[in-house]
């Protein structure tokens, strides 16, 4: 058994792919390792009842393209009341693919980090990251990146990495913030991408909704814009970033799966987006 940040005793059954554990609750979990044998019968955490939906199905084609670049998808399972329930999980991958608009010299960089209800506070996400920072060790990476937000959209807030000793080295406007866990002195320090004047013009009057695969809640996230640029009486547009140099290229919102411009503006993503009405200019 081997400690982990005082946060709980794991071991790990490397022929299982799993990491089993008893936490500082007292509640036996596993940590699935999903991969392309396991990604059929295991699934995704997200969006688990909606499985023929067009978000999951997405995702799905989205995250085997993602295997052979180095990315990681692993998800927590609590036993609860004599049965294993899917309650969190984590993805990432080396900096060179990430789907982020973050640039990082030879990192690994989180994109999601989540758990949810009463299994938050428990040291649950911790375990999670501290799986991507021995990864990143045992590939001779520079370090860890992970971004974080004050309050909305579905980051985590940043106590979460600041205990594992990850540091905050950028920020991008008010809300956003990235965090990183540098293992090399002479490793350049992790920055977001700024996104160009010009690119923010260059999609010019009405909305713009630029968007990946990389999440299955996508679909619905496309709705909503739409029903905003339409009660604000705007021209929607969208485009599909199908790349990870693409999406660094366009320096995606911190968030990731899309970027919304409206008018020569770059706006966030935030939930009742769809009722909100602009002031007349």
């Amino acid at each position: 058994m081997e400690l982990h940040g005082g946060q709980s005793k794991t071991f790990l059954m490397k022929n299982l792919e799993t990491s089993y554990g008893i936490s500082d609750h007292q509640m036996i979990y596993e940590i699935i390792d999903v991969n392309p044998s396991n990604l059929e019968q295991i699934g995704l955490f997200c969006k688990q009842s909606q499985k023929k939906g067009e978000g999951y199905l997405n995702k799905i084609e989205w995250i085997k393209d993602r295997f052979s670049e180095g990315l990681k998808y692993k998800i927590l399972k609590v036993k609860e009341q004599n049965k294993y329930s899917y309650r969190g999980f984590i993805e990432y991958i080396p900096s060179k693919f990430n789907w982020r608009g973050v640039n990082a010299d030879n990192c690994t960089v989180i994109h999601c980090l989540w758990v949810v209800g009463r299994h938050k506070g428990k040291g649950y996400a911790s375990e999670l990251i501290q799986h991507a920072i021995n990864d990143a060790k045992q590939q001779k990476m520079n370090g860890v990146v992970g971004i974080t937000a004050k309050k909305g959209g579905w980051l985590p807030r940043k106590k979460i990495y600041e205990k594992l000793g990850f540091k905050r080295v950028d920020d991008y406007g008010e809300n956003f913030s990235l965090y990183a866990k540098i293992f090399s002195e002479s490793a350049e320090i992790p920055f977001f991408i700024p996104i160009s004047d010009n690119t923010i013009q260059g999609h010019g009057e009405g909305v713009t909704l630029l968007y990946t695969h990389q999440c299955p809640y996508i679909p619905a996230v496309i709705e909503d814009v739409e029903i905003f640029a339409d009660n604000n009486e705007k021209a929607f547009r969208t485009k599909l970033i199908k790349s990870a140099q693409e999406s660094q290229k366009n320096a995606l919102h911190p968030y990731g799966p899309f970027c919304i411009f409206c008018d020569g503006e770059v706006i966030p993503y935030q939930p009742g987006l769809k009722k909100l009405v602009l002031p007349k200019k």
